[in-house]
């Protein structure tokens, strides 16, 4: 990580930053469909539900979703119920640049800034665009998704060769 370069971004001039519609998770029957909200375990996942008529679209995977309550952030890969509607529904970055492996990256920096929210002092829209993220930048200075995938690669790599030598 000492061999690159490292910028300060702006959350808000990366990512498109927006509220989940209003749902609660009361209002589903069991079902195959995640439902998102502001947890700090399980990748925000609190059940799995049955979409409503009502729900035209489900949210569009391969983003991060953000806690406003504690900053937890995650990845998420596929389509999604994410909770919406009140002061502590999930935000919703988007940037059509990343996939799994930058998700990955992007997600624990920012819930490394983010922590600084609680439920006192939540975070919001506005909040989350305006905090700062230190990144990879490639030599003309623009944000290096290639150097944060390969370094998410190596990491799960590693982690796979561990939990292979656990099972031996």
């Amino acid at each position: 990580m000492n061999d690159v370069e490292w910028k300060e971004f702006f959350v808000g001039n990366i990512f498109n930053v927006r509220r989940s519609i209003a749902r609660s998770e009361k209002q589903y029957q069991d079902g195959k469909i995640p439902f998102i909200a502001s947890g700090n375990v399980n990748n925000g996942v609190i059940r799995f539900c049955e979409p409503l008529e009502k729900d035209k679209e489900l949210d569009k995977g391969n983003c991060i979703t953000v806690s406003p309550v504690d900053g937890s952030s995650f990845y998420q890969n596929i389509n999604f119920l994410g909770r919406g509607g009140a002061g502590s529904s999930i935000l919703l970055l988007y940037n059509e640049q990343i996939n799994r492996y930058s998700g990955i990256f992007f997600s624990q920096i920012i819930r490394r800034t983010c922590s600084k929210y609680c439920y006192g002092k939540m975070g919001n829209q506005e909040s989350i665009k305006r905090e700062k993220i230190l990144l990879p930048v490639t030599n003309i200075g623009s944000i290096n998704y290639k150097y944060m995938e390969d370094f998410i690669k190596i990491r799960m790599l590693k982690k796979y060769k561990e939990y292979l030598s656990c099972v031996k």
